[in-house]
């Protein structure tokens, strides 16, 4: 009888891994380097041949328990496929085994072989920026000519990888007669493809190579183009030089082939869509709303006023799309380039689009444009954005900042709008700050309503229903307001006070209103009491405000 496990025959030991649970003969091949030699090659049977997919164990394969059980089972593994067609060496080579790649190639494994994408282990590494594993390959013969995935092989250097690998890779393509500049069967350049990604390092080691920034792609891009859409602001400043410094030359300025009906792996978040013919790449950039690439290219002299020209309706300028787009960090951005253009030029879409800023209160847009129109750098109708600054007035409690509604009224009022304007109703500013609201916005109305008092706005203008401003104020119903009702008061000149009393069309005086909403035996109501009260009897204001509730 054995006295210990290693005494018993290797036959029966064989058989007692067979019989055990993978996990506990994990732990039983720990136990020792004989145990390792009897039972290891169980569990690469499994690794290899049902968990081939496990790049994190494979990349930790190096023992000489693994390279001895390799050479056992050679021809076995490899003929060994993946459901997706990967090799053995797909795996290790995504993994970054040197050692068991050496292995594999030392017992014939075919690098030429591909998955069902069509990839090599060479385009995995390359893909994965596997550097050392790449080498290898190279070395080896890889072929670097033929195309996987429709890219050529160029298009799988991540930016990982080193300057060395990526230009060994390169002089081979050149070595074997292939061109760096040559689509692929998918119809872009290796260029585009890590203009694409953003592969800045590969960018600069691709020109530095004799790659041509101005080589287009199937749809007539430039790799720029690329850069722009996916908002690459470094590649686009690498590709922009390499341009600058090309004897060809490139207008930038000039219309980009359409951008519609292109995958969206290409012209992302549907703005091939939005594409209307003569767009430039900074009609792109303003359209994808990325401050920094429309700075990148104003500084290499694009043109914000280059015209697009659709068919069928007016041609818009991309300083037009940053306006209609309601972007303050664009317009402000473009409107203070370097050396702007003296007089910003829209086919109307300046105005359409300042109307929409005031009646959303994009301050910014707004405030910029208003001071280009001051400079009589642009052109804007002020009446005719007056009835959405009413409508702003009616703004609080959306989506934006009380003082964002505040301070789109009052640029508009700076340039010259109707401070006294009326809506379809009658309505002035003031009627409509006044209107009773969200309490939480009332401080920021109440500022406004200050303002437009202190700029001389007429509170004794009438609405269709004969209300005044004070009329209003009083029927709030929010004692914040009182404060309003005050300050009406004492700006009241002479004459305006003999309005105070004045009843609107239902005969209701501003005094009717406040007392229909106010507890008047409060101290602090009884002070606006007495203002509204001053010029006529107290006692027959009660008697109206009483017959005025009993036939409401």
């Amino acid at each position: 009888m054995p006295q210990n496990l290693s005494a018993i025959p290797l036959e029966i030991l064989l058989q007692i891994c067979e019989k055990l649970s993978l996990g506990d003969l994990a732990k039983f091949v720990l136990t020792s380097k004989y145990f390792a030699a009897v039972g290891t090659p169980r569990l690469y049977d499994q690794l290899f041949f049902h968990r081939i997919a496990k790049k994190v164990n494979i990349a930790k394969l190096q023992s000489d328990f693994v390279l001895n059980y390799v050479a056992a089972k050679s021809s076995k593994l490899l003929r060994c496929r993946a459901a997706n067609g990967r090799s053995m060496l797909h795996y290790i080579a995504a993994a970054g085994n040197e050692v068991l790649l050496a292995t594999f190639l030392k017992w014939g494994a075919d690098i030429s072989v591909r998955c069902g994408k069509g990839e090599t282990a060479l385009h995995v590494a390359l893909e994965k920026g596997q550097d050392a594993i790449a080498v290898q390959l190279l070395e080896a013969g890889a072929d670097v000519l033929t195309p996987a995935r429709g890219r050529p092989t160029l298009a799988f250097l991540h930016n990982d990888l080193s300057r060395p690998t990526a230009e060994k890779v390169i002089w081979a393509i050149q070595a074997a007669g292939g061109d760096i500049s040559a689509c692929g069967p998918g119809g872009h350049t290796a260029l585009h493809y890590a203009s694409r990604s953003g592969h800045d390092h590969i960018v600069k080691v691709l020109l530095e190579n004799g790659a041509d920034a101005l080589a287009t792609n199937k749809y007539g891009h430039i790799p720029l183009a690329s850069a722009v859409l996916h908002r690459r602001v470094e590649v686009s400043r690498i590709l922009l030089d390499a341009m600058t410094r090309d004897p060809r030359g490139y207008d930038l300025n000039a219309p980009l082939a359409s951008l519609k009906d292109i995958p969206s792996s290409w012209v992302p978040e549907r703005r091939g869509h939005y594409f209307e013919t003569g767009y430039t790449l900074l009609h792109s950039a303003v359209s994808i709303f990325h401050p920094p690439t429309v700075q990148l290219l104003l500084d290499f002299g694009a043109d914000p006023l280059a015209e697009s020209n659709p068919p069928g309706w007016p041609g818009r300028t991309p300083f037009d799309i940053a306006v209609i787009g309601r972007c303050p960090e664009l317009v402000s951005l473009i409107a203070g380039m370097k050396n702007p253009p003296v007089f910003w030029k829209s086919n109307g879409y300046i105005q359409s689009g300042f109307e929409t800023c005031v009646r959303e209160a994009y301050p910014g847009t707004v405030r910029t444009l208003v001071d280009l129109y001051k400079q009589g750098k642009v052109d804007l109708d002020i009446t005719a954005a007056t009835p959405v600054m009413l409508y702003a007035c009616t703004y609080y409690g959306s989506h934006v900042m009380d003082e964002d509604v505040n301070d789109s009224i009052t640029s508009c009022l700076s340039a010259g709008a109707d401070i006294n304007a009326q809506d379809k109703d009658g309505k002035t500013a003031l009627h409509l700050l006044c209107e009773p609201g969200d309490s939480e916005h009332n401080k920021a109305k109440i500022r406004l309503i200050e303002y437009f008092l202190s700029r001389g706005a007429d509170w004794t203008i009438r609405d269709k229903h004969g209300n005044t401003a004070l009329h209003v104020a009083a029927d709030n119903g929010d004692v914040e307001y009182d404060v309003v009702v005050r300050h009406i008061i004492q700006v009241a000149t002479e004459r305006e006070k003999e309005i105070l009393a004045s009843p609107n069309n239902s005969g209701e005086t501003p005094l009717h209103l406040y007392l229909a909403g106010a507890d008047a035996a409060d101290q602090k109501n009884q002070q606006i009491i007495k203002l509204l009260s001053d010029g006529y009897g107290i006692n027959a204001a009660e008697r109206g405000n009483i017959q005025s509730r009993t036939t409401h």
